[in-house]
């Protein structure tokens, strides 16, 4: 690595050679979530940060990434609608796996057009996945907790790490969450039929599960260029988000 312009210039072996100490190898199913420009300059740009990876877990592993699509046409929200608590609201237009760019980084974007990708049908939340288990986990991020796969977090939070959604299937959310968090039935019924998407209430804070996660040694950490680099089993991240989940609730639906 070295500095040229003030900004950190990045190889690929460089990424390797982070990736090797943080444990990732061989045959090791994982699920990333990045920013490409948190490194600094990337030599080779995306495409040597999804080669480093590919070749770190080999032909018997996969990586997985969350292409979520561009799908979409975002449309005004009323007074009234602010009033009731709706967030953001599209329109879902057609979706094709096969053109369609996605707003989740520029990796993911680069990962998804390779040949020998797979992109699921997910019209708003596909993931993509190359290497010999790339069709199974490319269905869902349960599909790599079930594969004892990892979370790679390549310059960025646990807040954008949406497979933490995971524990709310093993936690009982309390009424008063579940009140702020479920729009009215009624209202979610006409978006429906209207093929329409939208965020209601408080959203949980991932991000706050940074620190319990290293007090507890689950996440490996390690500097590549200007990029805080994180590998976590998700299994432990689920099990251990699900822990905190169920002993104070409020924590991560504050707002």
């Amino acid at each position: 690595m070295t500095k040229i312009d003030s900004k950190t210039h990045v190889t690929k072996e460089d990424i390797k050679i982070g990736l090797d100490k943080l444990g990732l190898k061989r045959g090791d199913n994982v699920g990333v979530h990045s920013s490409l420009s948190s490194f600094g300059y990337v030599e080779g740009g995306a495409d040597a940060v999804i080669d480093a990876i590919l070749e770190t877990v080999g032909k018997e592993g996969t990586v997985v990434v969350p292409t979520y699509s561009n799908n979409i046409e975002n449309l005004e929200k009323t007074q009234e609608e602010i009033d009731m608590g709706i967030t953001w609201k599209f329109r879902v237009l057609p979706y094709d796996p096969k053109k369609d760019s996605c707003w989740t980084g520029r990796i993911p974007d680069t990962l998804w057009r390779r040949e020998g990708a797979f992109r699921s049908s997910n019209p708003t939340h596909s993931l993509t996945a190359i290497g010999v288990k790339a069709n199974q986990l490319s269905q869902g991020w349960d599909k790599l907790m079930e594969a004892n796969g990892y979370i790679l977090i390549l310059g960025v939070t646990l807040s954008c790490c949406s497979s933490m959604h995971l524990a709310e299937r093993y936690v009982q959310i309390p009424q008063h969450i579940i009140e702020k968090t479920t729009p009215p039935s009624e209202l979610a019924e006409r978006y429906r039929k209207e093929n329409i998407g939208f965020g209601f209430g408080s959203y949980p804070d991932f991000g706050k599960m940074e620190e319990p996660c290293r007090e507890h040694g689950i996440m490996k950490m390690v500097k590549i260029g200007e990029a805080t680099v994180k590998l976590l089993r998700l299994k432990e991240l689920i099990d251990l988000y699900a822990e905190y989940l169920r002993k104070d609730p409020d924590l991560f639906y504050h707002n």
